[in-house]
């Protein structure tokens, strides 16, 4: 019972200045984790495929944050049938970056990837056409 209670009074650290009431503070930081997988189909015999997936965690250490990111790699593997009924499996391979959201200003650069691509052409119309698709989407107004 004593722990319970000074973790209650640990939230309510700062104190409004209008009425004395204590303001609620998060003591957590935001992280973003960049998971990497190895998708293998069949008996593995094509191209190597991976997947990088950008994930955000809450911690209060950038430890915590790396131990919650191996748990969710390791907690999302994965193996089902395709529709040749080839078993495809999702192989959970590790962290390969963490970044700290703390003090991030408005445009901050949190990746970059360099694209190779054989059509620039295509490229560029592909990019602008799913520029487009993200703005429409964002003119909708959802009603649950």
């Amino acid at each position: 019972m004593i722990q319970l209670a000074e973790k209650r009074r640990n939230l309510f650290k700062v104190c409004d200045n209008n009425n004395n009431k204590p303001v609620k503070t998060n003591p957590m930081n935001k992280y973003i984790a960049k998971l990497a997988f190895q998708i293998v189909s069949g008996d593995g015999k094509h191209t190597p495929q991976f997947d990088e997936q950008f994930r955000i965690f809450e911690a209060k250490s950038e430890n915590e944050a790396l131990a919650k990111a191996r748990a969710k790699g390791k907690e999302e593997e994965t193996s089902f049938l395709n529709e040749s009924k080839e078993n495809v499996s999702w192989k959970y391979i590790g962290v390969l970056d963490l970044i700290e959201l703390k003090d991030m200003e408005d445009g901050a650069q949190i990746y970059s990837n360099t694209e190779e691509a054989e059509d620039a052409t295509n490229y560029i119309n592909i990019v602008k056409q799913k520029e487009r698709t993200i703005e429409t989407l964002s003119n909708f107004v959802y009603i649950f």
